[in-house]
């Protein structure tokens, strides 16, 4: 069952703190237009996710004290909770239908993969493993689930996950950690986030067939967060430029890359999923400190 929350309660909250805040983005020289969502200090609303239809957004936040799945619409009239809980539910990720959600919880002990009905129902357990498994993503068709866990070598890797079965393969093998993999709609390729030891992030892409991987930003900077277009020509991400995060476009034809935002330190954008029909791109923008304060912002392209 969901919890509607008092929306009118917590835009009181939320629009004084974000007016009175000094580390507010200085956004002149934003070429798209970026609206707020949602925005509270020391309260981090993150890893947020259109719907296939773009109307609603589903996302987690620990304003309890415990990471919770929420969904809202992409207007803010209402936000409602999914799970209400003693346990951290994160990295939420919805079926291509919507009918379903994949997450990761602790309510074994450990860091699982589980899946459950839209509206909270029916939660089931996919992964029983003593490392840790996060980051899940379903596939376009919504036959696979792509995750990343430290059940290889103690470094993450990506593995691809059979909801159904259970059946679990191997997709990396290194002592780099691999994660945030998401499955192209466009093709049979996964883009995927590699951290090596040096502390430097590049996007790679994998082809499926060969299992040859291509470095396709190879930058000297940090770089993160992948997920493909909806048609698959291109990749949404964030690098480092000007000491802060901001969100890029990577087209894979003609492998170039264009700035979409253009956040002011200390505020990091991150964590983009762009909708269905390619117009909007949810994401994270952030600023880091004793309590991290990470809100959910709207960029229409």
């Amino acid at each position: 069952m969901k919890y509607q929350l008092n929306i009118i309660a917590l835009l009181i909250t939320i629009i004084p703190v974000f007016r009175l805040n000094p580390y507010s983005p200085i956004v002149d020289k934003e070429k798209y237009r970026i609206t707020q969502l949602v925005e509270e200090k020391d309260i981090e609303y993150a890893y947020p996710h259109f719907s296939s239809d773009g109307k609603r957004i589903l996302f987690q936040s620990n304003k309890t004290g415990k990471w919770q799945l929420y969904e809202m619409t992409d207007n803010i009239n209402s936000i409602f909770s999914i799970t209400n809980d003693h346990y951290n539910n994160n990295f939420p990720d919805w079926s291509p239908d919507d009918s379903k959600i994949c997450f990761v919880s602790d309510r074994t002990g450990n860091e699982e993969i589980f899946i459950m009905d839209s509206d909270g129902k029916n939660i089931k357990q996919l992964t029983d493993n003593p490392a840790r498994d996060i980051h899940p993503y379903w596939s376009p068709d919504g036959m696979l689930i792509y995750f990343s866990s430290t059940r290889g070598n103690g470094s993450f890797d990506i593995y691809s996950l059979d909801p159904l079965t259970k059946e679990t393969i191997r997709l990396t093998n290194s002592t780099d950690d691999e994660t945030c993999a998401r499955k192209s709609p466009g093709s049979n390729e996964i883009v995927y986030l590699r951290n090596n030891d040096k502390g430097l992030d590049d996007v790679f892409v994998m082809n499926l067939n060969t299992m040859l991987e291509t470095n396709i930003t190879n930058t000297k900077t940090q770089d993160g967060w992948p997920c493909w277009s909806p048609d698959g020509r291109s990749v949404i991400y964030s690098a480092i430029q000007d000491g802060t995060y901001c969100l890029f476009k990577y087209y894979m034809g003609s492998k170039k890359s264009n700035q979409l935002s253009f956040a002011s330190s200390p505020w990091q954008d991150g964590r983009a999923n762009i909708s269905e029909d390619g117009k909007k791109i949810v994401f994270n923008r952030q600023i880091d400190g004793v309590k991290n304060t990470i809100g959910i912002y709207v960029l229409e392209l």
